[in-house]
């Protein structure tokens, strides 16, 4: 049997701690990783997402739509981000894209709630914090690889 291929893409944010220390808050510093930086710690980024997400078990509806759902890290346009690679019986009708983006979404939201709270030890950026949700226009982005052009 052959499957179709699709892929949920989203975007992952990465603070690390700043080298320097603000006098004036009190807290602590993270800044916001550039890509460069992020894919130094792409096996951490790559492990403690997949916990989080862990287990990926898709709803009943979908068992006679999708063969299989595996997250997984990628780069896209230059870009770290977290995808589900699926495997397809079929193509997906709209609407079925649509309630499958809506249930990856939810479980990705749920991930961030653990994710954002705990400081990732690395072995070349120190401690980072992970987050597969924010604010600035998140959304995941459905791809049929087969069906892009080169």
């Amino acid at each position: 049997m052959k499957f179709i291929k699709l892929k949920l893409f989203s975007p992952i944010m990465a603070k690390g701690e700043a080298p320097y220390e603000n006098p004036w808050d009190g807290g602590d510093d993270f800044r916001i990783l550039i890509e460069r930086e992020k894919k130094k710690c792409r096996n951490e980024i790559y492990v403690n997402s997949c916990n989080a997400l862990t287990p990926v078990s898709l709803p009943q509806c979908f068992e006679r739509r999708i063969y299989s759902a595996v997250p997984a890290i990628e780069e896209k346009n230059g870009r770290l981000m977290l995808c589900l690679n699926c495997e397809c019986y079929r193509t997906l009708s709209e609407s079925e894209l649509d309630e499958l983006c809506g249930w990856w979404e939810n479980k990705v939201v749920e991930a961030n709630e653990r994710l954002s709270k705990i400081r990732i030890k690395t072995k070349k950026l120190g401690r980072i914090i992970i987050y597969l949700w924010f604010m600035n226009g998140w959304s995941v982005e459905p791809i049929f690889p087969a069906m892009q052009r080169s």
